[in-house]
């Protein structure tokens, strides 16, 4: 990484609680530092993406993607003129 970089300026020890925050939440510290609006969409796959992953049964995997399967239906017959 070039110097000057991101990461770079967050390994002073004054940033070890934000680096700790970020680990806890299996984040990288750069989403602390986005603009909240245009970091939503990978917010909300990322958060789908740890919840897909607490799912540990072929049965809950599969009820999981029958609702979403059913949201996405009901999305686009609303989209539909």
């Amino acid at each position: 990484m070039a110097s000057g970089g991101i990461m770079e300026k967050f390994n002073s020890p004054k940033h070890a609680v934000l680096r700790q925050i970020a680990d806890a939440l299996g984040l990288p510290v750069e989403r602390f530092l986005t603009d909240p609006a245009s970091a939503r969409p990978t917010a909300t796959a990322d958060e789908c993406l740890r919840l897909w992953s607490r799912i540990t049964t072929e049965v809950g995997r599969q009820q999981a993607l029958e609702a979403l399967r059913m949201i996405a239906d009901q999305e686009r017959t609303r989209s539909e003129p």
